[in-house]
């Protein structure tokens, strides 16, 4: 049996709150069932990226299947925010470091970056264009998800209205990427 020549408690550091407290059971729940594959720290953060990615990206895939444009870029959202309040773990893992890199964490990020090229693709976005709404586009979510999780917000209004007009309001701000 192959041992892992680094502590866990080294990789998770010490979680305080209740979003974090969420991170580190997801991550802890995945280290454990694959401790053995492992050996060291780059390796397990290589290995939760990869993880993750070809996990988001099979989710996409099913959501926007039949979906064209907006309807596609609404499903992805969706589908993103919900990958990450079910695996926040792995989530966070994924995008977390961007130097993780090697051939399976470079062919699971092109495969999720060419769907999520193609769902922009379809509402007349490109190159930088894409890049700048994916970015906003995460933003959004993981602020979203952040809140939701942490329960941070006092009012009574619900999130997931609320992110549903935040997504509305996405959509109608890309045209604001289209040069004039």
């Amino acid at each position: 049996m192959n041992q892992p020549n680094f502590d866990i408690n080294e990789l998770l550091a010490t979680p305080t709150s209740s979003w974090h407290k969420k991170i580190a059971a997801d991550l802890i729940s995945e280290i454990e069932r694959h401790l053995v594959e492992v050996g060291t720290i780059p390796e397990m953060r290589r290995f939760l990226a990869v993880k993750g990615y070809r996990e988001l990206h099979q989710r996409i895939e099913r959501e926007i299947e039949g979906k064209k444009d907006s309807d596609a870029l609404r499903a992805m959202a969706y589908a993103m925010r919900n990958y990450s309040l079910e695996r926040p773990g792995l989530s966070a893992a994924t995008f977390r470091d961007p130097v993780v890199d090697g051939p399976e964490w470079l062919e699971a990020g092109s495969k999720l970056a060419r769907t999520v090229s193609e769902v922009f693709s379809q509402l007349g976005l490109k190159g930088e264009q894409v890049q700048h709404a994916l970015r906003v586009l995460r933003s959004l979510i993981r602020g979203f998800v952040i809140h939701e999780m942490a329960a941070s917000y006092l009012d009574s209004l619900e999130y997931e209205r609320s992110y549903e007009l935040a997504i509305e309001i996405f959509i109608q701000g890309l045209s604001a990427l289209n040069p004039k």
